[in-house]
């Protein structure tokens, strides 16, 4: 899904509590064991995975919909 809005973005970030920000970045975090992947982050006594969506150079996030379908806006 294409977010250009700002407004809209923080408002999904505030009602996901696997999403955060870093500067203009999304971060997603999911349960997927990350041990053997290049985004694999230890958190919490676990692995876990953790996907970073920039902000394209339009000022838009393209964040894949699987990490959407629970997201309410």
């Amino acid at each position: 899904m294409r977010i250009n809005s700002i407004q809209e973005m923080e408002k999904i970030v505030e009602s996901n509590p696997n999403m955060s920000w870093d500067s203009w970045s999304v971060l997603i975090l999911t349960d997927d064991d990350g041990y053997y992947t290049k985004n694999g982050i230890f958190k919490d006594g676990k692995w876990k995975t953790q996907y970073v969506y920039n902000m394209s150079e339009y000022g838009v996030w393209n964040i894949p919909d699987r990490f959407l379908t629970h997201v309410q806006v």
